[in-house]
């Protein structure tokens, strides 16, 4: 075998390892019968001997655990759309199997926790004292809906999605969850038909799920559907300073026929608009970076 082959062997070799490699990871983070990092390297012997192939794996298993269900869901939804780029299988969102569907919001439910936990606390919002009204772009199997719902009592949730398949079963789930049903109102709607002005108190945008022709128009839409004061959180590629995970990120984007925009773009569109107090939130290791801001009051606030 001639050197350029064996090197080309081994290139291909250890990204076959990687790949696994990230699939235990994943398995292990959403094992449910793991109660601890050290039980998830004990309860399969397979898999325990090929993560301790990682150094400090357990340490990082550790400090992703509070977070394992969202962060394993996350990179389960990765691999699937890795090896769906990979196969040429791409497909729409609405094509996805109803466990794909579930996957994918499990791992955006972080999104909720965070704008709970974090984001809102920051600018004051979604206080158990006052209602809030939220609206939910792209609700998908409604887990961001609910999820806020459940954690937030005095909020009332609009959720809009331009595939029936998905809200479908986001109505099975309102169904089983049942007191906060009465809280989320879900719409089979386009993003580019919101006719509402200023009816959110706060709204989310995920921008890698829309197409970048529309983004503009998108973002437009919902900033008018936000009330003046309001608080817009929008969810961004990381252009993490690692080019290949950056380059990663765009890549899936594009073959899903999402945004391409990372987190500078779409601080550029926030700033453009006027958009005051912007911050940043990260979630998970190597995941989207939260954008948050507020809307205006007036002209004189933008200025």
């Amino acid at each position: 075998m001639s050197d350029q082959r064996a090197h080309a062997m081994n290139v291909v070799n250890e990204l076959w390892a990687s790949s696994v490699v990230a699939a235990a990871v994943a398995s292990a983070l959403t094992d449910s019968a793991a109660r601890t990092p050290a039980e998830a390297l004990t309860i399969d012997d397979e898999r325990g001997a090929l993560l301790r192939t990682v150094p400090e794996l357990e340490s990082a298993l550790a400090s992703l655990w509070d977070d394992r269900s969202a962060v394993g869901s996350a990179l389960v939804s990765v691999l699937s759309q890795g090896a769906a780029a990979a196969a040429g299988t791409t497909r729409a969102w609405s094509d996805l199997s109803d466990d794909a569907m579930r996957a994918q919001g499990e791992a955006s439910a972080l999104v909720a926790k965070l704008i709970v936990s974090r984001i809102a606390p920051a600018y004051g919002f979604l206080r158990s004292d006052s209602e809030a009204r939220v609206l939910d772009v792209g609700t998908g199997v409604g887990a961001i809906a609910t999820a806020l719902a459940e954690a937030v009592p005095s909020a009332v949730i609009t959720g809009i999605d331009i595939d029936s398949h998905p809200l479908a079963i986001a109505e099975s789930r309102l169904g089983e969850l049942g007191g906060v049903g009465g809280r989320v109102r879900l719409r089979h709607q386009d993003v580019l038909d919101l006719e509402e002005i200023g009816a959110y108190d706060l709204a989310w945008l995920p921008v890698p799920f829309i197409p970048d022709p529309i983004i503009d128009q998108a973002l437009t839409k919902v900033i008018t559907a936000l009330r003046p004061g309001g608080l817009l959180v929008l969810g961004t590629i990381s252009g993490a300073q690692d080019r290949r995970l950056r380059t990663a990120n765009a890549w899936l984007a594009a073959v899903a026929g999402g945004s391409t925009l990372t987190t500078d773009d779409v601080i550029d569109r926030v700033n453009q608009r006027g958009f005051l107090r912007l911050k940043l939130f990260e979630t998970v290791p190597g995941g989207p970076i939260l954008v948050a801001a507020i809307r205006p009051s007036s002209d004189a606030d933008a200025a």
